[in-house]
């Protein structure tokens, strides 16, 4: 990077956009699941093991606890939220939060690490395991509500330099990812024709727009009835929507805009632009269409992961980065 960032700081500041939100989006979906499943009949096959798919943990999942072991609201929720062999529990996530924001304290105001330490100490003392359901509530939604202040005050206080820049590359990054994450293990359960499932659609597809809290800017934006076409459509393509996969390109690609060398970068990530306008996402609505809609949103997170690799190469110490990744 250029001489006001060091490429060890770059690299902070970037992992600590990430885990922020990672941490929010983590909370939200066991709440989100946990209301799903409340609002469907226990016979319905859905329950807790699309959560460990959303992640990307199953294999952890199953060697922390066994193949063999039930995804149960018990197990899932411990191995989420508190479990700390589990790299990416809530827990391990602000850990990592505060980690990183420690080493880069010198870059935001002064009081910003208190906040940072109230988040870590907060999910310390009231998310632990084996608590009840509304406890476990309380506890995501304080987690939650923390990591968004947290992002309002960094926002309206720090300085719009370059760590500012690198902090919203991982915001994007991340939100880009778990977007299509959540697209992809959603709809797998929506299209997979159990004909259990096809009276509760409409509850299931509330399900994925609350997880975006996006319920109310869908219908003000559509202005239609829910329908999976028209979902599909408003998550990846509306440009208005903070957590749609076009507006995480958008907002990867202002930020590159502002540093040195992006060039590249900025290449990767328009060419996933560019993938993702010409294709007919509408289309790929459907259980006829599954294996499609998989391979799509497979290509749009192998575009993620390629725009990663292209910052990682072209602003932080890999060295540094690869003696972290072996210890």
């Amino acid at each position: 990077m250029n001489g006001t960032v060091l490429s060890r700081v770059a690299e902070r500041v970037y992992w600590l956009g990430r885990y922020l939100e990672r941490t929010d989006a983590t909370a939200r979906l066991i709440e989100v699941n946990a209301n799903l499943i409340m609002d469907l009949p226990a016979r319905v096959p859905l329950g807790w093991r699309p959560l460990i798919d959303i992640t990307g943990s199953s294999a952890v999942f199953d060697e922390l606890y066994g193949p063999e072991a039930e995804a149960n609201e018990h197990n899932v929720c411990r191995f989420l939220a508190t479990d700390a062999r589990n790299p990416g529990s809530i827990i391990n996530t602000i850990v990592g939060v505060r980690e990183n924001a420690r080493h880069v304290r010198e870059t935001m105001p002064r009081v910003t690490f208190e906040y940072f330490n109230d988040l870590y100490l907060f999910a310390r003392s009231a998310l632990v395991a084996g608590q009840s359901r509304s406890r476990r509530s309380e506890a995501l939604e304080g987690i939650s509500q923390r990591t968004r202040q947290l992002e309002g005050f960094l926002s309206q206080n720090m300085l719009h330099d370059a760590h500012w820049d690198m902090l919203r590359l991982g915001n994007y990054i991340e939100r880009a990812d778990m977007t299509t994450r959540i697209i992809d293990v959603r709809s797998a359960d929506l299209f997979a024709g159990h004909h259990e499932l096809e009276p509760f659609q409409h509850i299931q597809w509330f399900t994925v727009l609350r997880s975006f809290y996006a319920m109310q800017s869908y219908y003000a934006s559509v202005r239609e009835a829910v329908e999976p076409p028209l979902v599909l459509e408003f998550l990846f393509k509306d440009e208005r929507l903070p957590r749609s996969y076009l507006r995480c390109l958008g907002g990867v690609q202002r930020s590159l805009r502002e540093l040195p060398r992006s060039d590249e970068a900025l290449d990767a990530c328009g060419r996933a632009a560019e993938a993702l306008q010409a294709a007919d996402v509408q289309r790929l609505a459907g259980s006829e269409n599954r294996a499609a809609l998989h391979a799509f949103i497979d290509t749009c997170q192998q575009a993620v992961a390629a725009i990663h690799d292209v910052i990682v190469e072209t602003y932080f110490d890999t060295a540094l980065e690869a003696r972290q990744a072996a210890s």
